[in-house]
């Protein structure tokens, strides 16, 4: 298994509210390498997209990319606040 397929494993066992903390992490570093773009950390934010869109819970990674962005000392923007809301058809427990 590759290091890759280790990471994708284990955010799949990761519960939302850890998943979108380590969407956050990921965004950063991700953005922090933006000089490197062999950098193992923009496939690893990739991976973490790809598991919100594998749970169908897009809004998890936009609150995670969120709060990245206001660690970078940025605002997000109306339309982000409101890609990271979970649609109303969602149980309570998937927020």
């Amino acid at each position: 298994m590759s290091d890759l397929e280790a990471y994708r494993a284990k955010l799949q066992a990761l519960e939302d509210a850890d998943l979108i903390k380590e969407v956050e992490d990921k965004v950063w570093l991700s953005s922090y390498a933006a000089n490197n773009p062999r950098s193992a950390y923009h496939a690893e934010c990739d991976a973490t997209y790809d598991e919100c869109q594998r749970r169908q819970k897009p809004w998890l990674y936009q609150r995670g990319w969120n709060q990245a962005y206001q660690l970078a000392g940025h605002g997000p923007s109306e339309s982000d606040i409101e890609r990271a809301r979970a649609p109303l058809s969602a149980k309570e427990g998937d927020r």
